[in-house]
């Protein structure tokens, strides 16, 4: 299969060199010093994942890597590892690798994903879903896999065979794929551990085993899982509030001394993606009439907290 990636991150480079032992790989950045160090390099990933990884550096090369995607062509799979606020652009950009045949899968975090890549791509190919893989930047072309776990996929209106094809596509190189019936279930799992902690990280700039060692910000998580669990059944989840805020616990302790992406958002001065984390919660809460005020207060100090350094 061709297989085009949309985005060359530090996520995408450790999914791309996992896929460039079974499928034909193409890779599209908007920079090009990422291109330009992985036309000379391959894409370099250090292999730091418990269980999966020796310490070692490996060099991978796709067969395309461009900022043009008029250069690639049409693939069958196109993966989106791109921020939310860039996402429709990213896959408008990419409409040259898109027929009426390919499948666009985005694995990103957050509520929207799908909203911002329908208003580009027929609802019938979008494949969505989450990712367990950890992955940090060390330079341009060059990433630190820090985590390994299986793809949580499936869809809203696509055809269930085109997403065990894309499954069977992952499975082929050695990657572990679920593909669920209610997508949205796997989709909030994920995403209530990061309305538990991202947001109280990128305010407080501490790592994530804050949120479950400190009791203040323990009565802080039981308020923002419980509205969202709300909301999330409310929106078609069949998910336990007790289970959940077990879950967001284990992930803060089993990751305690990760940074989160948001927190390093705020310290390198960039858009936070809290519009689709707590976010979610707090636009969602309005359309059930549920009342999420401690998401809407999270929600609201993040983006007064990057208005500082953004002007806006």
């Amino acid at each position: 299969m061709r297989i085009g990636f949309v985005g060359c991150g530090a996520i995408g480079s450790c999914y791309a060199s996992y896929l460039v032992k079974a499928h034909e790989v193409c890779v599209l950045d908007t920079s090009e010093k990422v291109i330009n160090a992985v036309k000379e390099h391959g894409i370099l990933v250090d292999q730091c994942a418990p269980g999966h990884g020796n310490g070692e550096t490996v060099a991978v090369h796709p067969a395309i890597a461009t900022t043009d995607p008029k250069e690639i062509g049409v693939v069958d799979i196109l993966v989106v590892f791109v921020h939310y606020q860039y996402l429709e652009s990213a896959v408008r950009n990419a409409l040259p690798m898109i027929d009426k045949h390919t499948m666009v899968m985005c694995l990103q975090n957050g509520y929207g994903n799908y909203d911002e890549i329908a208003k580009v791509v027929p609802e019938e190919q979008i494949v969505i879903g989450n990712t367990a893989f950890g992955a940090t930047p060390v330079e341009p072309g060059h990433v630190k896999h820090t985590g390994y776990g299986a793809m949580n996929i499936g869809t809203i209106k696509a055809p269930k065979e085109k997403v065990l094809e894309v499954a069977e596509a992952f499975r082929a190189a050695d990657l572990d794929v679920d593909v669920h019936d209610n997508v949205m279930n796997a989709i909030w799992h994920k995403l209530l551990a990061n309305v538990a902690i991202n947001g109280v990280s990128a305010l407080l700039e501490t790592k994530n085993g804050f949120i479950s060692q400190n009791p203040y910000a323990n009565k802080l998580t039981e308020m923002l899982i419980g509205e969202a669990i709300l909301v999330a059944n409310a929106d078609g989840c069949t998910l336990n509030y007790e289970e959940e805020l077990e879950h967001a616990y284990d992930v803060s302790r089993k990751t305690d001394e990760t940074i989160s992406s948001m927190v390093q958002d705020v310290i390198h001065h960039r858009e936070t993606e809290i519009r689709i984390i707590n976010g979610a919660v707090s636009k969602l809460g309005k359309k059930y009439n549920i009342p999420t005020p401690a998401n809407d207060t999270i929600l609201n100090l993040v983006l007064a907290k990057q208005s500082l350094y953004l002007g806006k």
